[in-house]
């Protein structure tokens, strides 16, 4: 071909490549074009309502539209699971949670929705230790205190119900310390902590967004962090091997789910958003002062990590005889 020719054809093409892509502007689908709902299914003021109000904010002021946090609390946050369980999967309904929504299967005989088939994991937020706080009134000073005030007498723990991170990492320390505590489940994470700043229960391990403020208040006392080292927000507060459990390791995790038939492009879209989102300077900094690590892993990264942390509490219940009610 001359090239006076193949110049000819080249800007041929490209006039109709052109002419073509209003047309396929026109066919596109436009994601948001009303308010978009992210569900959590705990109370205002937890770890999953602070983590999605942050990241509800920077959405909204990304896409123009209203990105609304709306709360479902009860069933360790199954009520909220199995609303956006039964929502249309076009993106205008997500899910905030923790570890209780994949643990579900195994301290639950019979839940609505089944977390690995019925919903899309888009990105993990963050990983997040909890801390074990006990009231003013309960006459210790430090976590070896409470295990000794444990092994002398009957002692109750506030959760937030089976499964959630305020129940797990209290049955792992119970475990490793050699002690025994008996459980208290409450359907509101906000009155379990309530009860233990009053007395009423010994212990509570909340999120450490939600807890801390009210160590640093004066009103509940820090035994320690659950992590493996030093939360950011918290660099004062020992870990729980540091404390006097040596080797007690233990992180709730949070992350963002769709309805299980979310088309692949708009899952696709929705995860890049988040992840957008999540890995600002600016957002790490916030999520550090609720002593949150930011993850933002990919859908597939996600998926992995929560066969894997499936698997391994799986395990300890076995070993531990926790058993589906």
């Amino acid at each position: 071909m001359k090239p006076s020719r193949r110049r000819t054809v080249i800007a041929l093409a490209a006039l109709t490549a052109a002419a073509a892509l209003p047309a396929l502007a026109q066919t596109a689908p436009k994601f948001p074009t009303r308010p978009v709902k992210i569900v959590v299914g705990f109370s205002a003021g937890t770890t999953s309502d602070v983590f999605a109000r942050i990241i509800a904010q920077r959405l909204s002021d990304r896409w123009g539209q209203p990105v609304i946090v709306e709360n479902r609390d009860g069933a360790a946050g199954a009520i909220g699971a199995d609303l956006v369980a039964k929502a249309p999967p076009d993106g205008y309904t997500l899910h905030l949670t923790s570890n209780s929504f994949t643990l579900g299967p195994l301290l639950r005989k019979q839940l609505p929705y089944d977390p690995f088939a019925d919903f899309l994991p888009l990105t993990q937020v963050a990983q997040t230790p909890n801390i074990l706080l006990v009231g003013p009134n309960i006459g210790v000073k430090d976590l070896k205190g409470y295990i000794e005030l444990a092994k002398g007498g009957k002692l109750q723990y506030a959760s937030s119900g089976r499964g959630t991170p305020s129940h797990i990492t209290v049955e792992l320390f119970k475990a490793m310390a050699n002690i025994s505590v008996e459980e208290i489940p409450y359907k509101s994470s906000a009155q379990a902590l309530t009860d233990t700043l009053s007395g009423q229960v010994s212990l509570n391990a909340p999120g450490i967004a939600q807890g801390l403020p009210f160590v640093r208040g004066g009103r509940a006392m820090a035994l320690g962090i659950t992590g493996s080292k030093r939360a950011p927000g918290a660099p004062d507060i020992p870990t729980l091997a540091e404390a006097g459990v040596p080797g007690y390791e233990a992180y709730g995790w949070h992350g963002v789910f769709a309805p299980a038939k979310t088309p692949p492009e708009l899952a696709r879209f929705l995860e890049g958003e988040l992840r957008a989102v999540l890995t600002t300077a600016e957002a790490r900094e916030t999520f550090a002062k609720s002593g949150a690590e930011v993850v933002a892993g990919t859908s597939a990264e996600f998926t992995a990590f929560l066969r894997s942390d499936f698997a391994k509490w799986q395990k300890l219940f076995g070993q531990l005889a926790i058993k589906p009610e």
